[in-house]
């Protein structure tokens, strides 16, 4: 049962990428933080952009189920209206009380349900609130996988703490095409407040600056052949129906990778 739960720019980039962001935000309808209920063969929560809200992750959830995906998804609605999806972005301590607010509901569950499958999937701004949440979960309450989707979180980030409540481990899908999470986060900043490109644009990377090669941690770029699905490589692709029911749906659920027509 589904439920909605580069330091330097000129101002005029500015503008611009604040003008994208601003058109991301907007059309997304008010909703409630979704509460624990029992859960039928586990559960995803799904958590969106910097708007926080719902609506922009209805063609995720109808892919995921086109493909199969038969685990409660869910989506942890965050943040303020929308006109202040910026704000959302910029506000770290009010982003570590939600980590905080995410965090008792995964304990609860987990708690509730010891050995059904557990999955974080954060888009944008929410990937960098996914591991702001892992980061402060108790010792032994173990999720079974983080995904970070366009994750507007510094690609030098320590993700040693995540990792290990990570049973199957993180996988990051970042595009050198998505100027949201690159341009974006190197004016407005990430989720833990460096202005740098984000690991959603070039991925986790070393001290130098090659892709991080770390147990527990695949990290997947976009690929032309993801065009067919509706992803050219730009930050609203990963929205599409047709990617979540092709791509996103076994990396939640590997077991979905057979039932997937063959290219």
């Amino acid at each position: 049962m589904d439920r909605i739960l580069l330091t330097h720019a000129s101002g005029y980039s500015r503008w611009i990428v604040a003008g994208v962001l601003c058109c991301l935000a907007c059309g997304c309808t008010s909703a409630t933080t979704a509460t624990t209920q029992q859960a039928v063969g586990g559960e995803v929560l799904l958590i969106p952009g910097i708007a926080g809200q719902e609506s922009h992750l209805r063609g995720v959830r109808q892919g995921l189920r086109e493909a199969g995906l038969s685990r409660d998804i869910d989506v942890f609605t965050w943040g303020s209206s929308s006109l202040w999806a910026i704000q959302n972005l910029m506000d770290l301590p009010a982003n570590r009380k939600r980590a905080e607010e995410m965090a008792a509901r995964l304990v609860a569950f987990r708690r509730e349900h010891p050995n059904e499958p557990l999955t974080l999937v954060g888009f944008s701004g929410g990937g960098g609130l996914a591991i702001l949440c892992a980061e402060i979960l108790p010792d032994g309450i173990m999720l079974d996988r983080i995904i970070l989707v366009a994750g507007a979180i510094s690609q030098d980030y320590d993700l040693s703490k995540v990792l290990s409540h990570c049973k199957d481990g993180l996988i990051n899908f970042y595009s050198d095409r998505d100027a949201i999470v690159g341009w974006g986060t190197a004016v407005f900043g990430t989720i833990d407040r460096k202005q740098v490109f984000s690991a959603g644009h070039s991925g986790f990377v070393d001290e130098a600056g090659r892709l991080r090669r770390q147990e527990k941690l695949v990290q997947i770029p976009w690929s032309p052949a993801w065009a067919q699905y509706g992803h050219y490589g730009g930050h609203i692709g990963y929205l599409s129906p047709s990617w979540a029911r092709h791509i996103l749906a076994a990396q939640i659920d590997p077991s979905l990778a057979a039932l997937l027509p063959s290219k």
